[in-house]
């Protein structure tokens, strides 16, 4: 390629020659080299922020869910009916606070039906039944704690109005099973 007088190429320059033109251009793809390492860098630098900050919302989330699911237990736990008759125990191993909700609900099941409850016994040896002793009535109501409290007092109810009718004097009414009542 010819070149006119007075043009001088990008290649070559006046007063360079062929091997100072050669560091040149090696310095000018170090940089190009050094830019992409920075630009690289940065990426990682971004992506390691984004991570450090990715865990830390993680570790936000996770602890403000189990602190509702604290605040929601809490909750609960105040929320929990309690009896107002006294829970004994026979075998003293403890009334569990399920034993004592059902009892609590049970009493406000039997207050609806104009019944009150005077005391709740967890008889020896077993953990899913209740015996309930009702003011005014000499045998006791054998509840299952397993099934719902307003159908066990119903069923109660229409035991006590059949041995009322019957004039018998059970020793207890068993209402565990659903929709039967037995007496004894």
């Amino acid at each position: 390629m010819r070149e006119k007088k007075g043009e001088i190429t990008d290649m070559v320059r006046v007063g360079r020659t062929i091997s100072q033109e050669w560091e040149r251009q090696e310095s000018e793809s170090e940089r190009f080299a050094a830019r992409k390492k920075q630009k690289q860098l940065k990426v990682v630098k971004l992506l390691l922020i984004v991570a450090v900050l990715g865990v830390i919302v993680a570790i936000v989330v996770f602890e403000i869910s189990g602190w509702l699911d604290r605040r929601e237990k809490v909750e609960a736990a105040r929320n929990t009916p309690q009896p107002t008759v006294s829970v004994i125990d026979e075998d003293n191993s403890g009334v569990t606070a399920r034993m004592k909700e059902y009892v609590a609900v049970l009493e406000q099941d039997f207050a609806d039906l104009s019944y009150k409850v005077n005391r709740a016994v967890v008889p020896s040896g077993k953990n899913r039944e209740i015996h309930v002793f009702l003011d005014g009535y000499d045998f006791y109501i054998k509840f299952n704690i397993d099934r719902g409290t307003a159908v066990s007092a119903e069923d109660a109810d229409r035991m006590i109005r059949y041995v009322k009718e019957k004039n018998i004097t059970p020793q207890y009414i068993d209402v565990r099973i659903e929709g039967k009542g037995y007496y004894k």
